[in-house]
């Protein structure tokens, strides 16, 4: 193999592995272009200062695929658990309405025509996508004629996502590809956020750029080819490969076109003869999951594209090309042959899986991290961390979490510090069934942005306001949502703070404002007792209140024999901005007596307000872009939103 010398973490772990997908994330972000692309995967074409360990080992899908921390970022926070098809809100069958572009395109020219639409209303100003059906490149198109010239599919691994690099010039780009491409792309375009870093720089200070990503649309697969291996297979049955001007998947065939007609090759024998490419055969993804909208032939008649609508942008833009004329749909899907040709790539998996495992050879459990609340650990292991309800759980779910840690995991649970249950020591072969089970038994996982609370009042004798059931709506309403930016929040249900709200992001703590009744007070000086705080005293027979020493416990108005300490306000004090991570901050009152109805409206005031500063993603906590930005100047941006 090319350039063995030199070291390289992803030619360790992934290419001689025979996971490479031939995406180009790689060397779409190294900023030394010192990665180049040969016939069996990405090499270093010079010695590498970081020994390979830099952006490009960040930003490979299979290293870890974190498709559970892009969902929410591109599903508008409302990510659902993996699913065969993936998560999708439209589907139809759809064509382009232009002779040219139906003649140009792949079964209805339906992606050609939607980037049509994009580039005549300036959505868009270039297209990272796969030219020439002869021997397909990457390229930048910048025009519709470029954008004809390039339309069809292309069976045959190409590093797609190298082209970013040719790109500086777009500002906002769609990128097409298939489900690798998109898993690549996904994880350069929220690299920063991911990382908690920005992209590499180069030695002499080269910055990559990436252009916005505004569209990806993701193409059906079944496997990708070898490109010479390709060739000499079908020179072997007559054919020049240099000479197709059209190439597809039907069935179980792959079909060419070249001057002399149609030729079909068994996929089967493109296999034994080893023209798929390793990378493929360990692929899980035939529909590009993770794209804004997906594409292809399967599920649709002759002619048509099946498109899958997944986020929102992808659901207005099929919609809008549709209004303006430049593709017209039906609702006619076979959703069983999509399932179907789904299932069977995801049976290969499991086949190549198991060929490898019995054969001793490395396998990287990429996928692992798809699921949220799955993550790795320090033997090559899986945690999965269980839902609560804010640290509360049922006796017979506890129960089955400790029956599948035993069936699936080392038979350890870790009550963590952020109230969940996790299955210690999984290791990556038991990850899908365990998965399974957890989702059919009624179990949830979940990753970061939980809600944390003690019991509250629904138990505790000194809780002042529940927490249980509005940790639950909190967790559930910003969960994905403050993920990408580390808000933890935290609801003590009196002041004695037992879950240490003020020494999270947000902060929620139940009080009480008490109020003397002289009428009734006689100065026994019970309540004065009582108040740990030394916040009443007794002047001329009557309680007084010192309200800069109140800390609002209620403790004077539960304790006071003649009810003369009574109750005025009830409700939560907010602090923001605490934390107790690597650059410690403390919190600030942000509003007192705030009732269920106002916080999540304060909640979201304050994440907006965090993203508009935000200049350090995954360095700066909330309490950090506060005091950069000035404390007085974000909690009035905050209270004018609401």
């Amino acid at each position: 193999m090319a350039n063995e010398e030199y070291k390289w973490f992803l030619r360790d772990e992934v290419v001689d592995a025979g996971l490479c997908t031939f995406c180009g994330a790689c060397a779409a972000v190294c900023p030394n272009d010192r990665i180049e692309f040969k016939e069996d995967g990405p090499a270093l074409k010079e010695e590498c200062p970081r020994n390979g360990q830099g952006a490009c080992k960040d930003v490979c899908q299979r290293v870890v695929t974190f498709a559970s921390k892009i969902g929410p970022n591109i599903f508008g926070f409302k990510a659902k658990p993996p699913a065969l098809l993936g998560q999708y809100e439209t589907l139809v069958a759809a064509r382009a309405t232009d002779p040219a572009v139906l003649e140009a395109g792949q079964d209805g020219g339906a992606v050609t025509a939607l980037l049509m639409y994009c580039m005549d209303n300036g959505l868009i100003d270039g297209v990272i996508a796969t030219g020439d059906a002869g021997k397909p490149s990457s390229c930048v198109v910048r025009s519709k004629e470029e954008l004809l010239d390039s339309a069809g599919s292309k069976y045959s691994a190409i590093p797609v996502l190298s082209a970013i690099k040719d790109a500086g010039d777009i500002t906002n780009a769609a990128v097409v590809g298939l489900p690798c491409h998109v898993y690549g792309v996904r994880k350069t375009q929220f690299f920063p956020g991911m990382m908690s870093h920005g992209f590499e720089v180069g030695e002499n200070g080269e910055k990559i750029k990436v252009p916005n990503i505004a569209y990806v649309i993701g193409l059906f697969c079944t496997e990708n080819f070898n490109y010479d291996k390709l060739g000499t297979f079908m020179q072997e049955k007559g054919v020049d490969i240099s000479e197709v001007t059209k190439a597809a998947i039907h069935l179980d065939e792959l079909v060419v076109t070249t001057n002399s007609g149609e030729h079909g090759f068994d996929l089967s024998d493109l296999w034994t003869a080893g023209c798929v490419q390793d990378g493929c055969v360990i692929c899980r993804d035939a529909v590009s999951k993770l794209s804004d909208i997906s594409a292809g032939f399967m599920g649709s008649g002759k002619g048509w594209t099946t498109l899958m609508g997944r986020t929102q942008k992808g659901i207005e833009l099929i919609k809008a090309a549709e209004e303006a004329g430049y593709i017209e749909t039906k609702p006619d899907i076979d959703l069983h042959r999509i399932e179907e040709f789904a299932g069977l790539k995801m049976q290969r998996f499991k086949w190549e899986l198991q060929r490898r495992l019995d054969e001793g050879k490395k396998v990287k459990f990429y996928w692992a991290s798809d699921y949220p609340g799955v993550m790795g650990e320090t033997k090559g292991t899986f945690f999965v961390k269980i839902k609560t309800n804010a640290g509360l759980i049922g006796a017979d779910p506890l129960a089955k979490a400790a029956e599948l840690a035993k069936k699936y995991g080392d038979g350890t649970l870790e009550m963590t510090s952020r109230q969940c249950v996790e299955i210690q020591g999984v290791p990556g072969t038991n990850v899908d069934t365990l998965m399974s089970e957890i989702y059919a038994s009624g179990l949830a996982t979940i990753g970061m942005g939980y809600v944390s609370s003690c019991v509250g009042m629904d138990y505790c004798t000194e809780g002042l306001v529940e927490t249980k059931k509005l940790s639950g709506e909190l967790t559930m309403a910003f969960a994905q949502r403050l993920t990408p930016h580390k808000i933890k929040i935290g609801i003590a249900g009196c002041a004695n703070d037992c879950v240490r709200a003020k020494r999270n992001d947000v902060g929620l703590i139940g009080q009480v404002r008490p109020e003397i009744d002289t009428e009734k007070c006689n100065g026994c000086g019970r309540c004065a007792e009582l108040c740990r705080v030394d916040a009443i005293s007794i002047v001329l027979g009557k309680a007084v209140i010192d309200k800069d020493k109140c800390v609002s416990c209620g403790w004077c108005i539960r304790g006071c024999p003649h009810e003369a300490a009574i109750e005025k306000e009830r409700g939560y004090t907010m602090w923001i901005g605490a934390n107790d991570a690597r650059r410690p901050a403390d919190g600030i009152l942000l509003k007192s007596f705030c009732t269920t109805e106002e916080i999540p409206g304060l909640i979201d005031a304050v994440a907006k307000t965090l993203v508009k500063y935000k200049t350090k993603p995954g360095r700066e906590r909330l309490g950090n872009v506060m005091k950069n930005v000035g404390e007085g100047r974000f909690i009035k941006e905050v209270l004018d939103q609401v």
